[in-house]
């Protein structure tokens, strides 16, 4: 039971140093569910993924990667974690055709067209908890804490290797009581290639869950405000390298790290490998091996499977797995 708490408390309000991005408290936001990540290609990669997602999953990363989608795309992501919680993540997106597309069902995305445009569900289950009164006694009674959050986002090309978008959602939470509040993203990203080479770089501003409070009977939480500053480096066509400086609101600012090898194995089959690290805990929240990453995957045709392995302390480890496919 005590790990059982332990793992909700980490979630929902994550604890650190007070001097921290912003005005807030450590741990002083609320709907943190937020922060714990979507998809299995993210998680492998430490989520540092901000300057390096162009599909479905943009609308929680970053909405300005909807703008390079050449296609639709559906996805279904599936995570277990600590104890007995699980959160699922299921995403769409697609181009907006432009009034004259000469290929309305595939097609390259043109700058001067309409951009794309994305939906996502996102709900946490916390799992069941035993409730104490305030002497730490049982009462013999349980509750289910949950989470959801629906976002719609866009994203499109102004200009020659600039990106933009923006995401807003609906956040609820249910503890024993409920509170719902609506919130915004807003994404930037600039593509180069790097100066007498071939390697593909981008760099990547992100301001998420901005505006909203949880309001729990008398007292509210606003949502957990971050700051991301992504880089993603493409030295050759198999390799990403990624990092991820991340401010937020209620703790100090941390970095983390990716990298993905993708590439052909044979016909119309496609192989990936994931590792990385999250800074988001540290030693300070839970002890043990922390923070490290490890995913792959695999993509037949249009369709593709990923996985994930998160290291989380005494907490345990997590996996993630995601079922996507393009049309």
């Amino acid at each position: 039971m005590r790990s059982a708490l332990l793992a909700v408390l980490l979630a929902s309000a994550p604890a650190g140093p007070a001097a921290a991005f912003g005005a807030q408290e450590a741990g002083a936001a609320g709907a943190s569910f937020l922060k714990l990540g979507a998809d299995a290609r993210a998680a492998g990669m430490g989520q540092a993924v901000s300057a390096a997602t162009d599909d479905a999953s943009a609308v929680f990363w970053n909405p300005a990667g909807l703008a390079l989608l050449h296609y639709r795309h559906a996805a279904f992501t599936h995570s277990t974690s600590y104890q007995s919680s699980f959160r699922d993540f299921i995403s769409y997106a697609q181009p907006v055709e432009a009034p004259r597309s000469r290929n309305p069902r595939e097609r390259d995305l043109q700058p001067d067209q309409l951009g794309s445009l994305g939906l996502a569900l996102l709900y946490h289950n916390s799992g069941s908890i035993a409730e104490v009164d305030n002497t730490g006694q049982a009462t013999g009674e349980a509750f289910t804490p949950q989470d959801l959050a629906v976002m719609l986002g866009w994203g499109a090309t102004l200009a020659h290797g600039l990106d933009a978008g923006l995401t807003v959602k609906y956040v609820a939470s249910k503890i024993e009581g409920s509170a719902a509040t609506g919130g915004a993203d807003f994404g930037a990203r600039w593509r180069t290639v790097m100066p007498g080479t071939e390697a593909g770089y981008a760099l990547s501003a992100v301001v998420r869950n901005v505006g909203g409070r949880l309001k729990f009977h008398e007292s509210s939480d606003p949502l957990p405000l971050t700051v991301v500053i992504g880089q993603a480096l493409k030295p050759l066509r198999s390799w990403t390298l990624t990092a991820d400086v991340v401010g937020p609101s209620d703790r100090p600012v941390y970095a983390s790290f990716g990298v993905e090898w993708r590439a052909p194995m044979i016909s119309g089959l496609t192989g990936a490998l994931r590792a990385g690290y999250d800074g988001r805990l540290t030693s300070d929240d839970v002890s043990g091996l922390t923070g490290f990453t490890l995913g792959g995957g695999l993509g037949f045709e249009r369709l593709g499977f990923d996985y994930a392995w998160a290291a989380a302390g005494e907490l345990g480890s997590s996996h993630r797995l995601s079922l996507s496919y393009r049309f």
